[in-house]
């Protein structure tokens, strides 16, 4: 799809060749036209006929992508510049309405624009510095492609008279280093074009899929004076992203949803950028079937209000909920993200599968489906809703389902509630304490990023969305795997959104790759909650060592996980940034620290809670490590 979309806004390809590329794919033909039509409004005139464009007149390249910005109300440039980039950032001097989100690494710069992106639904730009620069935010931009966040990443290279030499720092194919993980990728080799290329990766970004695109600019383009030059207007260059399906796949879904006794529907992480729960809350009431997030190993996002009768839960998550499913609605999910491949089918290969979403790269890719549609998941479960009000529907099966379904949503949390209360007093702190207090404190309306890996699963069990209020938690996560996210994630999310109480909860392994965004966190007074589920180990990798069955689980000596020895001073740390905070060792002190942590959030600061847990999974008491002293040249003994 990314490749049809870019050979249309270049005119390489006309409507027809790319209403008929994106049929190839499983597109609806109304889907493909109104993306067609998003996309020509949005492709540049011929010189002349730009309607409301700006000419501009002596500006530099810097000036030139700094009044594109202004123009286009872009309030954020997240970045960590450097020397190739000083006729950039020389033009934000006098600029006050761009604010420049200074970072002291690349990761937690890429993280927060990431984060950002997620909270507002708008599209950041970033600005990077040489192959160094770009490298070190490789890792996070792994995640924003995984999730199809759209950013628009732009790094500086070696003058145009110097490239080729060897020079420091060089990069001869700097532009193609993160190609895998980019919607586009290009060399800037004109500063004349430097409003259309920036305003082509915007437009690039937010095409469906979605994703970051990334730009290298030569150090002398930044600062070459360019004679006229026009900045066209934002209105221009904005996509359609929620593109429907057609009648026809519309009234297969309900056909194939009706004809089932037992439908399922599974929200996925496409749910986080286009929420679909207003329809689908409507959907599953009157269908009477139960609503999922997607299975663990997915790493995505809650999506569907958790206080909602029809919500269930992770899929697969419980046991003993009926494996019997007749059909499987995969709404903007992978089908799946497994870690390794089950012993038996997820879903029953008896049952019929629905896969739908926008990006044609999953869907059907893995699982066998009875019907793939590419389109957007808002839109898709908007389109089913009417077509059931519609149809006549069979009201006694639909009422003894409903009844089911509702049944297991309270028997569900009563059983959370009864292992939180098991688990109330026991030390160390036990994730279902530390998560229901956490839920009883935060705001209704905040935004809760989470990075905990194997803690995960508690996040849906035990955070409360509720679905009756019109400004409800959202849940951001990331299912690309690159630690390090969420500190820096939560950050842009509350520069984006400043109205929102913003949290982030992470692993003590996770907190140490994202540490550095804490500074970021202190130079502009962002008042996030981080919350660190520390229990001294790389715990995934711990269970996933002890699973192989090998000398590990033999002897409980698990390589490289344990992180004691020394004990890391995360409260130290964050001091060491700016950033206050205080160890929690006691299930008592839980409740108390919480409430000191949103007094200084309500302060305008940031605080951080180290919160000593459990070890859970098989090698949980082993406190061996791997140890050997160059001091006393003392080898490995055991």
């Amino acid at each position: 799809m990314r490749q049809a979309t870019k050979l249309l806004l270049d005119g390489k390809i006309g409507r027809r060749s790319f209403m008929g590329r994106l049929a190839q794919i499983g597109m609806a033909s109304s889907a493909a036209s109104s993306l067609a039509s998003s996309l020509e409004a949005a492709a540049p005139q011929p010189s002349g006929q730009s309607s409301g464009a700006r000419v501009v007149h002596g500006l530099t390249g810097g000036e030139l992508m700094a009044e594109l910005l202004v123009d286009w109300k872009v309030p954020y440039v997240f970045g960590l510049g450097g020397s190739e980039e000083v006729g950039f950032l020389d033009a934000l001097v006098d600029r006050l309405a761009l604010q420049y989100v200074h970072g002291i690494h690349e990761a937690s710069v890429m993280s927060m624009a990431d984060g950002y992106a997620r909270a507002t639904g708008d599209v950041p730009i970033m600005n990077l510095h040489s192959v160094a620069g770009a490298a070190y935010a490789l890792g996070p931009m792994v995640n924003a492609y995984k999730d199809r966040i759209p950013v628009v990443v732009t790094v500086g290279r070696q003058s145009t008279d110097i490239r080729g030499t060897n020079a420091f720092l060089e990069s001869v194919n700097l532009h193609q280093l993160p190609q895998e993980y980019t919607q586009w990728s290009w060399d800037v080799m004109n500063a004349k074009t430097i409003p259309e290329v920036v305003r082509r990766a915007f437009v690039l970004a937010q095409s469906p899929p979605g994703g970051p695109t990334f730009l290298t600019f030569s150090k002398d383009l930044w600062e070459t004076r360019v004679e006229e030059a026009e900045i066209l207007p934002r209105e221009r260059s904005r996509i359609e992203v929620d593109v429907a399906p057609n009648e026809d796949q519309v009234r297969r879904i309900t056909d194939m949803i009706l004809e089932a006794e037992f439908p399922v529907i599974a929200v996925g992480k496409e749910g986080a950028r286009l929420d679909p729960s207003e329809p689908l809350m409507e959907l599953a009431e009157l269908l009477g079937v139960p609503v999922f997030q997607d299975i663990y190993m997915a790493h995505g996002p809650m999506v569907f209000p958790s206080t909602h009768p029809s919500y269930a839960g992770m899929f697969r998550q419980d046991p003993s909920y009926p494996t019997d499913i007749d059909l499987y609605w995969a709404l903007g999910g992978t089908m799946f993200g497994f870690g390794r491949l089950p012993v038996e089918p997820i879903v029953p290969r008896s049952a019929k599968v629905i896969h739908s979403g926008l990006d044609s790269a999953e869907v059907s890719r893995t699982y066998p489906a009875d019907l793939a549609v590419i389109a957007g998941v808002r839109a898709t479960a908007a389109a089913v809703l009417e077509e059931v009000r519609r149809r006549d529907l069979p009201k006694l099966v639909v009422e003894d389902r409903k009844r089911s379904v509702h049944e297991y949503h309270a028997s569900r949390r009563e059983r959370l509630r009864g292992a939180a209360e098991t688990a109330w007093d026991r030390s160390p702190i036990t994730n279902e304490r530390l998560m229901v207090e956490l839920n009883q404190r935060i705001a209704p309306d905040a935004i809760v990023v989470s990075e905990l890996i194997t803690s995960e699963p508690y996040v849906p069990s035990y955070l409360d969305i509720d679905h009756t209020r019109a400004e409800r938690r959202r849940n951001l996560a990331t299912s690309g795997g690159v630690l390090g996210w969420g500190v820096p994630a939560a950050v842009g999310a509350n520069i984006g959104r400043q109205d929102r109480e913003c949290w982030a909860l992470v692993g003590d392994g996770c907190f140490q790759f994202g540490v550095h965004g804490l500074w970021t966190a202190a130079r502009y007074e962002v008042p996030v909650g981080i919350v660190i589920w520390n229990n001294g180990q790389y715990q995934a990798n711990r269970r996933f060592l002890h699973a192989y069955g090998g000398r590990a689980a033999e002897t409980g000596k698990y390589i490289g996980c344990n992180l004691a020895s020394p004990e890391i001073d995360n409260v130290a740390l964050a001091k060491g940034y700016g950033v206050d905070g205080e160890l929690v060792e006691e299930p008592s002190e839980v409740g108390p620290a919480i409430e000191r942590c949103l007094r200084a959030m309500r302060e305008g600061r940031a605080y951080v809670l180290d919160v000593k847990v459990e070890r859970r999974f098989g090698g949980a008491e082993s406190k061996w490590y791997d140890f050997f002293s160059v001091a006393k040249r003392q080898a490995r003994q055991t």
